[in-house]
């Protein structure tokens, strides 16, 4: 299946299987809300010719997508790494915020990745979740 397809099948996925709200896509893809029912069609006709423009509306679905379908644990070690390794935050703080013990963030971020308790991972994406939403203004462009 080339991409324009796996995207507008994504799209319409969020859409029908997840009940995406078609207005809050609107505003995340920057287009009106008939053109992302248009788009979760398959009609690609009206985006920009320009493919970075392109790529930027077909990114922006696959990553939307991967949320809803992607390992969680993983998203979650993703963005702890992110902590750790853009903002230079050290494990001991990120265990002092989430009051948990440095440990549990080791064996979070072990590969593979050791069994903690659902109250500690909690903890732990709370945290995460929270810092990376207040510090992503921070981290570098792509």
């Amino acid at each position: 299946m080339d991409e324009k397809n796996n995207v507008t099948k994504q799209l319409k996925e969020l859409i029908f299987a997840y009940g995406f709200n078609k207005n809050t896509l609107s505003r995340y893809l920057e287009l009106p809300v008939d053109r992302v029912e248009n788009l979760a069609q398959g009609d690609i006709d009206f985006l920009p010719d320009e493919p970075t423009d392109r790529f930027q509306i077909f990114n922006k679905i696959m990553f939307l997508y991967a949320s809803a379908t992607e390992d969680k644990d993983l998203k979650l070690r993703a963005f702890l790494q992110v902590l750790i390794s853009e903002h230079k935050l050290s494990k001991q703080t990120i265990a002092k915020m989430a009051d948990v013990e440095i440990k549990d963030i080791e064996k979070f971020l072990s590969y593979p990745p050791q069994k903690i308790e659902a109250e500690v991972k909690y903890k732990i994406a709370v945290t995460v979740m929270t810092l990376r939403f207040f510090l992503k203004d921070c981290e570098s462009k792509l």
